[in-house]
């Protein structure tokens, strides 16, 4: 045989050969470029557009091999075949990681390296053919190599099953678990096929069978296009997906024109008629999600709507009732206070008893009314220069009779130096300073302690105040400074918590530029609530 030629031993299967090779690699090019351009993901689209160009070049390359006439252009494309083949196994390997557990990821990530050196090493060394087979135009491969090639195949295709099954098996949501399954069953098939026929080709001799194999590539493209854009594995827009469908459905379209005998006419009539059903498969799932996104948009608005309409009601309501409690107060005031002329000793008790109930009343109002307008954006500050020592010092003096009531311990330390922060005096004092302490003193059993403290370091201001109450659980932790964030057992230690105290005193801070945070060992352990504010 004329050495410049492979004609005569693979003439006979180059239109099947171009077919079989071309269609899957542009396909698959095709879907790693919409996925990498739409995707938000870019660590999982990154990996998947990697493997589609090294599975687009092995597919080239193999194509080239059967194609061409040149002994020498033959073993060219030949060498790095193995190579490029455990690259595109170990990409796909790694999207299917980073889909599935994505925070193991960096731990595999060596390893996956580790694994394309060797045969990198092989083929970079000119090791990865010995000769070529010259009456067949066949390359002596690499024993090694082969050996290797095929465990890791093996090794990475159980790996894939049984991630999937596990991840599948541990997932709630039924969308969740048909993506994961559809990923898997395509990567699976996909890797059992391209595998399992190049093993039986080459302990047959009979290597026709990988370019018949090759016919089943789009299909399992296609089946990863529906998991890719149909079940969220990269959201890439409802135009991107009908644009993939038609160019899938035109490039099974183009291999009739490869067509050279009736089997080939069957195989390729097959592969058309399964990419168009699962076309319109994902277009009839793509509809249906984008029905059910227009309902849920209109509920959102319908929602928003009722919402709005619902705070105005209750601002309206909380605004009448804090007119007229503000009225009684100012009444009960005035009769503790004797501006209607001397009173009874009992009335005198029953007029301060109901003055201190009007007032609870009040600040539960002004909450709620606080929180709703922090929710629309409507609160203005007064912000001035003052002490915060002094406002401090003030209101641990005026609520060490609600201490002593309970038998707590209620004290204040300051560093020496310059407190003076420029904000709205009242709003800090009311909503952080004041309802910070006074949430110690309710939730701190009798004979229990507070301790209040102010210091500075550099430019900021901290305030904090410490107790040997009941504590906070982890669960509640996560629930305080939210908006009617109530602790678990709150509302039965403290009846008349609105749940808006700690969301108002944050929002406060944080305007200020300022931070609050909490601290606890667990329930039974006591808490810390911390403010930062920045100093003048």
């Amino acid at each position: 045989m004329d050495i410049n030629t492979c004609l005569a031993t693979t003439a006979e299967y180059r239109n099947l050969a171009l077919y079989s090779h071309l269609i899957p690699a542009a396909a698959t090019l095709v879907l790693g470029i919409f996925a990498y351009l739409r995707a938000k993901n870019r660590e999982k689209a990154g990996y998947f557009f990697v493997f589609s160009i090294a599975l687009a070049m092995w597919l080239v390359s193999d194509m080239l091999v059967w194609t061409l006439d040149s002994y020498h252009l033959v073993a060219a494309f030949w060498g790095p075949l193995d190579f490029i083949e455990v690259v595109f196994f170990l990409l796909l390997f790694g999207f299917i990681c980073i889909d599935l557990i994505p925070e193991q990821m960096r731990t595999y990530s060596p390893l996956l390296l580790l694994a394309a050196a060797i045969p990198f090493t092989i083929t970079l060394a000119g090791k990865a053919i010995l000769e070529m087979y010259q009456p067949v135009c066949e390359m002596e491969g690499n024993a090694f190599l082969a050996e290797y090639k095929l465990w890791l195949e093996i090794i990475i295709l159980t790996a894939t099953l049984v991630l999937g099954a596990v991840r599948i098996v541990f997932l709630s949501s039924a969308s969740e678990r048909i993506r994961v399954g559809i990923i898997t069953v395509a990567v699976v098939l996909f890797m059992g096929i391209f595998s399992g026929t190049e093993y039986i080709a080459t302990a047959s001799g009979i290597f026709e069978i990988n370019l018949y194999a090759l016919f089943t590539l789009p299909i399992f493209v296609l089946m990863l296009t529906i998991a890719i854009t149909s079940y969220g594995t990269f959201r890439l827009g409802d135009s991107a997906i009908k644009l993939l469908f038609y160019v899938f459905l035109i490039l099974a379209g183009t291999q009739f024109f490869f067509v050279g005998d009736m089997l080939e006419f069957f195989l390729a009539a097959m592969s058309f008629g399964v990419v168009l059903t699962l076309g319109i498969m994902l277009f009839r799932t793509s509809e249906r999600e984008i029905a059910a996104r227009h309902l849920i948009e209109k509920q959102e608005q319908e929602l928003e709507i009722a919402n709005r309409e619902q705070e105005s009601l209750l601002h309206f309501i909380s605004h009448e009732i804090k007119g007229y409690l503000t009225k009684s107060e100012a009444g009960f005031a005035a009769i503790a206070e004797g501006d209607y002329g001397q009173i009874s000793d009992a009335l005198k008790t029953m007029s301060r008893s109901a003055l201190g109930e009007v007032r609870k009343g009040v600040a539960t109002v002004m909450e709620i009314l606080d929180a709703s307008n922090f929710k629309k954006g409507t609160v203005n500050y007064a912000k001035k220069t003052f002490d915060m020592k002094a406002v401090v010092t003030k209101v641990v003096e005026e609520l060490k009779p609600s201490a002593a009531e309970r038998q707590l311990s209620l004290d204040f330390s300051s560093d020496d130096g310059d407190f003076t922060i420029t904000g709205d005096e009242d709003k800090i004092k009311q909503h952080a300073i004041r309802n910070l302490i006074d949430n110690s003193i309710k939730y701190t059993p009798t004979g229990g302690q507070v301790h209040v403290k102010l210091a500075r370091s550099g430019g900021k201001l901290r305030f904090s105040v410490e107790d040997n109450g009941v504590g906070i659980t982890p669960e509640d932790m996560r629930r305080l400074f939210t908006e009617g964030g109530h602790g678990k057992d709150s509302i039965r230690i403290n009846v008349h918590s609105t749940g808006y105290g700690l969301y108002i005193a944050k929002k406060i801070v944080e305007s200020h530029g300022g931070k609050i945070w909490a601290e606890s060992e667990g329930q039974g352990k006591g808490s810390r609530f911390i403010v930062e504010l920045p100093a003048h």
